[in-house]
Formats: C-alpha cells, structure tokens, sequence
C-alpha cells in the first residue's frame, strides 16, 4: 500500500512538473529568525517551499548587512548543516559562490537573464520549478530552472515531520553564464 502511496504521489507531482513557485503572501525576505520561523511553517510543507527558503537564505548570506541572520537560515533549514560550516572545506564552495557570486543565486528567479544582469526582486522571487520526483526514502528531487544555465539545477530535500529541508544542493550554486549587462 505505502509503494502505492508513493507511486500516485510521483505521478501527481510530475504532472505539474514545470510550474512557478512564488510562494504565499509571505514574500518579502525575512528579517528575523522568529519571521524565518513562520515562513518555514507555512511554506516549508512542500519541498518547493522549502527550496524557495534555501534562495531566501543565500540572499541574506550573500549581503554582508544580512549575512548572520542568512548564515542561522541556512542552519536551521538544512539538514545537519554544521555550526562551523564557513570553516568546514566541505561547505567552501558553496561559501564561496554565495558571498562571491550573488548572481548565480539570483538566476533561479524568474525574469533575470545574463543580459538583464541578473537583476531579481528579492522580496518576489518566483522560481520555475521542471521536475520532481521521488529520491530515496523520505527524500524528493526537484529540478529548478537558471536563466544562465543550458539545463535545469538539482536540490534534493527530505521530510522532517510534516515538513522539508535541504539534504543537498550543490546544483544550486554551480557556475553559470556570465553577466553580458555593461
């Protein structure tokens, strides 16, 4: 029954496959952990929610007058993300691209392009989402669109309680083209 379960769960889901993400009436960044809080409650329950939670993050990380309270959201939003992880060589690269290369995060909002330079409303962010599906137990795969990338961007979640998280992302901060905006 429970392979069933998950076998009409696949097939819903990729059924809506390619749809844009832009959340609930809660779109601006948050500016506390306590309203990071209620973004995560409300919109966490779906991985897109989740995903378009790790954006937010990386935005605030990225913004040196923001960075702490990014750094707490990366924390608390992925799972086992160590406190020291802007020291830990396996979370250099994604330290890096974050506070170095803002626009490679900002290319998964809709309407930026290398020509436009990137350029995103931050507080309305809307993703397109290509692809999901099912990973391994508790896990869900989704495929994010990047305006500088030839093929969609891999982040994978997992399911705490009734709600998502980040298990991997490294798709989310690869390389992508470069700003062709003078």
């Amino acid at each position: 029954m429970k392979k069933l379960s998950r076998l009409f769960t696949s097939l819903a889901l990729a059924a809506c496959a390619s749809f844009a993400f832009a959340g609930n009436a809660m779109a601006k960044l948050p500016e506390s952990m306590d309203e990071y809080k209620a973004k995560y409650e409300a919109e966490a329950t779906t991985p897109e929610g989740a995903a378009k939670l790790w954006l937010e993050a990386a935005f605030l990380y990225s913004d040196s007058s923001t960075r702490a309270l990014g750094r707490d959201i990366l924390i608390a939003l992925m799972n086992k993300l160590p406190a020291d992880f802007e020291r830990n060589a396996a979370h250099a690269t994604m330290v890096d691209r974050i506070k170095n290369q803002p626009e490679i995060m900002r290319s998964f909002c809709a309407g930026t392009s290398p020509e436009n330079g990137y350029t995103a409303d931050l507080n309305n962010c809307e993703i397109t989402v290509t692809g999901s599906r099912e990973g391994m137990e508790n896990t869900w795969n989704l495929w994010l669109k990047s305006s500088g990338a030839d093929s969609p961007r891999q982040i994978t979640l997992v399911k705490d309680g009734d709600h998502w998280k980040v298990w991997n992302c490294p798709g989310l901060y690869m390389g992508i083209r470069p700003s062709t905006k003078k």
